[in-house]
């Protein structure tokens, strides 16, 4: 799930892609390469102290693409071959 903090760079790789005319579902690996470029910016911009730190860059650059090219915090239980089901109880609670 992207976290708080990092949502503004899930709203930068939106916008490049809408920008570029990319569809997010078809052309994930350019979505992926646009996060990258994202968070990678990002990393660069709080050496300086402007912007805190990514605690872990490919995390990150997976939740941006879960959240703009698949189903956001579902996706990981999507692409995980061993999970059968997904119960989503709530919006905060799924198994």
């Amino acid at each position: 799930m992207i976290a708080t903090d990092t949502a503004s760079l899930a709203e930068q790789v939106r916008s490049r892609v809408r920008e570029e005319g990319i569809d997010p579902v078809r052309e994930s690996t350019v979505v992926r390469q646009i996060a990258e470029d994202v968070a990678r910016a990002h990393d660069e911009r709080s050496l300086t102290g402007a912007v805190a730190p990514l605690d872990d860059l490919s995390r990150v650059v997976g939740d941006l693409v879960s959240s703009v090219s698949g189903f956001g915090p579902l996706q990981a239980y999507l692409d995980d071959p061993t999970v059968e089901e997904i119960w989503v109880n709530e919006p905060s609670l799924v198994h």
